[in-house]
């Protein structure tokens, strides 16, 4: 008796205002709603094999949408998203590119839904000039 006494009773008031601090934080963050904003991401090809660029009319932006809490998306920018493509496989000719949800970075507790367009055609042909320097 001594123990509860001593370490489970010892400033129960103090324990239950913790608690309910706690609980009301928690109830705030759970009661606000999610929504879904739509951003142009930049594509940014990587890996680019040193003698190949890409040629023809290739995309620029992809239209992502992202799902989460409403205050997270207000504050959230395109420069937060990131959308990498590897090239790294890249062989002279048109290539098709699958853009998936997983492959775009997002901020903690963001969600990505759909992604505009889903594949792009992207060609590859010699460069000319020089090879850049290899990093």
């Amino acid at each position: 008796m001594g123990f509860l006494r001593k370490y489970v009773f010892a400033d129960a008031g103090l324990k239950i205002l913790a608690l309910a601090i706690s609980f009301l934080l928690w109830a705030t963050y759970t009661a606000e709603p999610y929504a879904e904003v739509g951003f142009q991401v930049p594509l940014e090809f990587t890996t680019m094999p040193p003698q190949l660029e890409i040629s023809g009319d290739v995309p620029t932006v992809a239209h992502i949408r992202v799902r989460g809490r409403s205050a997270l998306l207000r504050r959230m920018v395109p420069a937060d998203l990131n959308l990498r493509l590897d090239m790294k496989s890249g062989k002279e000719g048109t290539t098709t590119l699958m853009i998936t949800p997983e492959m775009v970075g997002t901020p903690f507790g963001a969600t990505v839904v759909q992604v505009a367009p889903a594949e792009i055609h992207v060609t590859l042909v010699p460069r000319h000039g020089p090879a850049p320097p290899a990093a």
